[in-house]
Formats: structure tokens, C-alpha cells, sequence
């Protein structure tokens, strides 16, 4: 099964910044390191991503939306990162995008 994401360029890099911190996460148990390896997966498409629109934005392409694929399992991993990690967000304008793509997950997912 697989879920198409479609983000704004700028929240696409949002989400890509806030999940950052799995980088720097370790595993002990081996629940903890097969949860590790998914979620390094979707940190990893995301940074991708990111690193793509960073080369080709432009005036243009602002507003234009992007699509990322994950696969089911990625889709979940990646909303409850975001739910996580939007405890610590002081900007409003950055908790409310946030919000708005574990919203379109969480209906994606249903």
C-alpha cells in the first residue's frame, strides 16, 4: 500500500528540518532498532527531497506542490515522528503546517 503526500516546497523543508533528530537517535533493543531503520528511511527520502527543491527552487516553483510516495509503514512512522516532535516547536506558523500534514495523514491512514 502506498500513500501520496502532496506538500508545499516550504513544508516539504519544514518537515524535512523537524525530523532531523532521528539522526542522532540510538537503538538498544531490537523493537527500537527495527522502529530506528524505518524512521532513518523516511528521514532519509525526506532530506532527498529536500535537497532536490533546494537545487531547482526558483520563483516559479514556489507554489507549486510536490508529491512524496511512502509506503504504508513509512506514512505511520513518519505522522507519529511529527507528533512527537511538535511538543517543542514554538513557531506557530511551523506547529500549524506541522499539524496540517499529520492532519492529511492521519486521513490518509485512516
Amino acid at each position: 500500500m502506498k500513500i501520496d503526500l502532496r506538500l508545499a516546497p516550504e513544508t516539504a523543508l519544514i518537515i524535512a528540518a523537524t525530523i532531523e533528530a532521528v539522526y542522532n537517535t540510538k537503538a538498544h533493543t531490537r523493537r527500537h532498532k527495527s522502529t530506528l531503520s524505518i524512521a532513518l528511511d523516511v528521514a532519509a527520502k525526506l532530506d532527498g527531497k529536500a535537497i532536490h527543491i533546494k537545487a531547482k527552487m526558483n520563483l516559479f516553483d514556489a507554489k507549486k506542490k510536490i508529491k512524496v510516495t511512502l509506503k504504508y509503514h513509512e506514512a505511520d512512522m513518519l505522522e507519529l515522528l511529527l507528533i512527537q516532535q511538535l511538543e517543542g516547536i514554538q513557531d506557530t506558523y511551523i506547529r500549524q503546517q506541522i499539524q496540517k500534514t499529520i492532519n492529511d495523514l492521519n486521513q490518509k491512514l485512516a
